[in-house]
């Protein structure tokens, strides 16, 4: 499945990469076969209690919200998606709501258990952000949280010949602010979860931005990767 870029309110783009369709499936039989064990142990134990029958049905109704209330209290995964690293996301890359989560479990009714997952699937591949119907409605998609980073290791860096200054307030920083910034950009590329990883990035730019007295909409990593070659810029003959 291909990668979809979203433009989000904050104007930053941003890539996702979409679960495939075989990783949804997967998914969802991970989901059934975790529900069927767990629902079998305490048909078991109802059994013991000589309750079987009116816990059996009691039991049953969890399933009907089993993907709903792990979506809600696991940030869009539920274990079957967990372990195949995605989970839920809008398709602007602000967290979803209950009411994303909620319409589109309402709507699995017609993607999946009306038609066999034919509506859903259909859906899938042939829309471009990797969405079934009720993912339309609610205006989420399902996207892969596992992704491989790189980070550099050390603050000084070498300064590219004619480098011209990319914002004039890098002056204002301190030294000691200089590791919190290679934090920042270490703890963005190891996020796997792409929305989390744009969310933290954007309050941290937030809170440079104001205190330096920034206006800018580049993306996070490079804002702060430029704040350090500008500190290296302006220092470099000291």
């Amino acid at each position: 499945m291909a990668d979809v870029g979203i433009e989000t309110t904050q104007n930053v783009r941003i890539n996702f990469q979409l679960a495939s369709v075989g990783e949804r499936i997967s998914a969802s039989l991970l989901d059934l076969l975790f529900f069927f064990v767990v629902y079998m142990l305490l048909m078991l134990l109802a059994g013991l209690l000589g309750k079987g029958f009116v816990w059996g049905l009691l039991f049953m109704i969890p399933m009907l919200f089993y993907t709903l209330l792990f979506e809600v209290f696991m940030n869009g995964q539920t274990p079957g998606k967990k372990i195949l690293k995605i989970k839920v996301s809008t398709v602007d890359g602000s967290a979803p709501t209950f009411s994303n989560y909620l319409i589109r479990w309402t709507f699995r009714l017609v993607d999946i258990s009306l038609t066999y997952g034919i509506c859903g699937i259909l859906c899938i591949v042939i829309g471009e952000k990797g969405q079934r119907l009720g993912d339309i409605l609610a205006k989420t998609t399902v996207i892969k949280t596992k992704r491989k980073v790189s980070i550099q290791n050390t603050i000084l860096v070498d300064i590219p010949e004619n480098y011209e200054l990319v914002f004039p307030e890098s002056k204002n920083i301190n030294e000691r602010d200089l590791p919190l910034f290679k934090k920042v950009i270490a703890k963005i590329e190891t996020l796997e979860d792409p929305v989390e990883k744009l969310q933290f990035g954007l309050r941290a730019r937030k809170n440079v931005m104001e205190k330096l007295g920034i206006k800018t909409e580049m993306q996070p990593v490079q804002f702060f990767k430029s704040l350090i070659t500008d500190y290296n810029f302006i220092h470099r003959d000291r």
